[in-house]
């Protein structure tokens, strides 16, 4: 029963892996069976050659009877010439039909591969935001890289057993015709084999289960301290770090060891056995009395045969289970990501006349303590508006709600009224700007990192745009100004330059609301003046919401609000709030002096 239930959940992890491919698999067995048939009966064809040579006739069996006929049928001489010809012309078609099913085989898998890993990319990419940052770094870079290639192998061991399976069938056939005794000792011997090896099977599942969650763990501890190696190495932890590392490629180097090993252990002894079992057949067949060379010489071909097809059957048995928790793993990823896709049910296009606005927006994280509480403020269309707070007040949140990353528990985010929700994802995020102080940029040159991606962006746009903010001179200084290379996350720039290409990339799109979320706070003052510039170009042009801690960022806003424990304190103008000892804002700006 258990064994049952095994069989169903395995043949459901296949529709759902590999079902679009049945058609190409159903192929595949056929030019299995087609090509094990054409060597059977070219290995069953040795009797009468070999009959021919030892003088022992033209061979009694059925197989033997039924290609003598075939020859005498097309007025072909059934001699040993034409009986050579006839076995090369078998074989070489074997041969043509084995490279198109090995064709086959790769087609499937290289198609399958290239595709998991696009449609796992794609699914990420349009998985919540609330999801996304659950996930480990380096968790996904592993999926697509290592565990991808490992379902594909899933799906080449199942081709291999279609033609391992096929090919036993008909070699198992042949090998009846000629002495069904012998042949069915053959198979119940290889059955046994593979029964006594069974545990090896589960302990490679076990142990390759390990290895997966293990090469994950590695993956992740690798990516988090590469992303941190500026800070390991100025803290002077990196030989600990080092050290620590080592730990984890040693238990990693044991765990593949062993795998390695086990799976080893049946290829090791079978060959030798299979020698054994055919003298020992041999030792007993010729003192039986019935001995027939032609015949034992084609039987020790066949069993050969079938003996390799038992151990390819074993090893792809070992295989399917070494990888098939890189299978579970990859569609229970898939399935969750799935489960967790963005939804886009607005059908409304992108307008915004009079104001952007949150309604009573109320927002916490799975049910914990409330991050927002009933926040209610409008941005008129045109205004410069800033939103200051402590660290944890909440302004990330209103940003990521801002920007649909989050749906409100309660509350909503009006766009003249209309709700967010009901204007299309994609329309309401190209209308939208965002700059953070976490500054993303591609290895290229400056004008890609401004394209970002967006074909429809032109060149004169990306002038624009770099004039805009306050960028374009220090392009037009270099000597391939726009098509200088910015070096692996900007190196070769400062961080504030670094910023307003981010900037530039953002205002390329002409977004209708910017919102720039502590874009300055990790600058120093000539790289914050210049950017504060960059701003003040665009102060009546676009509207902006700029989330901040640094008087110099706000005091130039049409209006503040002050953000505190997930509640809007108060709001007006900076300059007024400045002057009044009482405010929040003014013991914010003291503290801060």
């Amino acid at each position: 029963m258990i064994f049952i239930k095994k069989i169903i959940y395995w043949l459901r992890l296949f529709r759902e892996a590999f079902g679009n491919y049945k058609w190409q698999i159903i192929i595949l067995t056929l030019i299995g069976f087609l090509s094990g048939l054409l060597e059977g009966i070219g290995a069953n064809a040795l009797i009468p050659l070999f009959s021919f040579i030892t003088g022992e006739g033209s061979g009694s069996d059925f197989i033997s009877q039924t290609i003598e006929r075939a020859f005498l049928f097309f007025n072909v001489d059934f001699a040993i010439g034409a009986l050579l010809i006839f076995i090369a012309v078998l074989f070489i078609a074997k041969a043509i039909f084995s490279f198109f099913g090995s064709y086959i085989q790769i087609k499937i898998s290289s198609d399958y591969e290239k595709n998991l890993r696009s449609e796992l990319f794609k699914k990420t990419l349009q998985s919540q935001w609330r999801y996304l940052l659950e996930q480990k770094i380096g968790y996904l870079e592993k999926i697509l890289s290592t565990e991808v290639t490992q379902v594909t192998r899933i799906l080449l061991t199942i081709s291999s057993f279609i033609l391992i399976i096929t090919n036993l069938i008909v070699f198992l056939f042949v090998a009846i015709n000629i002495s069904f005794s012998i042949t069915m000792l053959t198979f119940s011997t290889g059955i046994i084999v593979v029964v006594v090896f069974q545990p090896l099977v589960k302990m490679i599942k076990r142990i390759t289960q390990e290895v997966a969650a293990k090469t994950r763990s590695v993956a992740h501890f690798i990516n988090e301290n590469v992303l941190g190696m500026k800070t390991l190495k100025v803290a002077s932890v990196n030989d600990f770090v080092a050290s620590l590392g080592d730990s984890h490629f040693e238990t990693l180097r044991k765990l593949q060891m062993k795998r390695s090993i086990v799976g080893n252990i049946f290829g090791s002894f079978f060959q030798p056995f299979g020698v054994v079992f055919i003298l020992t057949l041999f030792s007993f067949w010729y003192k039986s009395g019935t001995f027939n060379l032609p015949a034992f010489i084609a039987m020790v071909y066949l069993i050969q045969r079938i003996f390799a097809q038992v151990q390819n059957l074993q090893t792809n048995t070992q295989t399917f289970f070494g990888m098939l928790p890189y299978l579970e793993h990859v569609l229970a990823y898939r399935r969750t990501a799935l489960e967790n896709e963005e939804e886009n049910s607005g059908g409304r296009g992108f307008v915004f006349e009079k104001t952007f606005s949150f309604k009573n927006i109320t927002f916490n994280y799975n049910h914990n303590t409330k991050i927002l509480d009933d926040i209610s403020f409008s941005v008129p269309k045109g205004s410069f508006v800033g939103l200051i707070g402590p660290s944890g007040a909440g302004k990330t949140t209103i940003v990521d709600i801002a920007l649909r990353l989050f749906k409100p528990n309660s509350g909503d985010v009006l766009l003249d009224g209309v709700s967010a929700s009901e204007i299309n994802l994609h329309d309401y995020r190209r209308n939208v700007g965002y700059v953070s102080q976490d500054i993303h940029l591609i290895n290229d040159t400056i004008a890609n990192n401004i394209r970002f991606f967006d074909e429809t962006i032109t060149d004169e746009h990306i002038k624009y745009a770099a004039r805009q903010a306050n960028i374009y001179d220090v392009a037009q200084s270099l000597p391939k100004k726009f098509d200088s290379m910015v070096g692996e996350r900007g190196v070769h720039f400062s961080a504030g330059q670094r910023q307003r290409i981010v900037i530039a990339r953002v205002l390329a799109r002409k977004p209708q609301l910017l919102i720039l979320d502590e874009a300055t706070s990790a600058l120093d003052n000539e790289s914050e003046l210049a950017i504060q510039n960059a701003i003040e170009n665009l102060k009546g042009k676009i509207t902006v919401l700029v989330i901040a801690h640094r008087l110099q960022t706000v005091m130039n806003c049409d209006r503040i609000l002050v953000l505190e424990s997930g509640k809007i304190v108060e709001e007006g103008k900076p300059k007024e709030l400045l002057k009044d000892k009482h405010t929040h804002f003014h013991k914010a700006y003291n503290i801060r002096q």
